[in-house]
């Protein structure tokens, strides 16, 4: 059990690191620093890879505590562990470890609107300039017809 509480504080140390992670995006994305978003999600990723190996061996340690009551959960077979002072670490764990996940999900999902705002504008502006019609800026007569070239965009999008 020892060996599964160590596994645990190390998943809530990985979590609180991708929660300060998720915080710098979301002041990234909202200052739209596009170099220092893709440092922190090189940084992400690696951090990612380092909490999927660490929750592997959460699985096979709590897959090998089960192996004798293949009946119960894991919130189960805690609630039975006869040591209080184990049980009661063991269920704090899971519980810090159930709050730090619905708090990165909370900020990702943030990250998420912003990311899609952000999307949505830049859509927005490149539709506006490749749709827009050429602006004249010298006189013409409302006589003259209007020439081909008037009804492109800003930019040839046949070119």
């Amino acid at each position: 059990m020892l060996q599964l509480v160590t596994t645990l504080e190390e998943l809530m140390v990985i979590l609180k690191q991708l929660i300060n992670l998720a915080e710098r995006k979301k002041v990234v994305l909202i200052e739209r620093k596009v170099d220092e978003l893709n440092q922190l999600v090189q940084e992400e990723a690696k951090i990612v890879k380092q909490l999927n190996q660490v929750d592997q061996e959460r699985e096979q340690l709590v897959e090998s505590a089960l192996q004798n009551h293949p009946s119960l959960s894991f919130s189960q077979f805690v609630e039975q562990l006869p040591n209080e002072f184990t049980r009661k670490n063991l269920q704090s764990k899971l519980k810090t470890l159930q709050q730090l996940m619905m708090e990165l999900h909370d900020i990702n999902k943030v990250n998420e609107r912003l990311v899609e705002d952000s999307v949505n504008f830049v859509q927005h502006m490149i539709e506006h300039i490749t749709k827009s019609k050429q602006q004249h800026f010298n006189y013409q007569s409302p006589n003259q017809q209007k020439s081909q070239t008037s009804n492109r965009g800003f930019f040839d999008t046949k070119a």
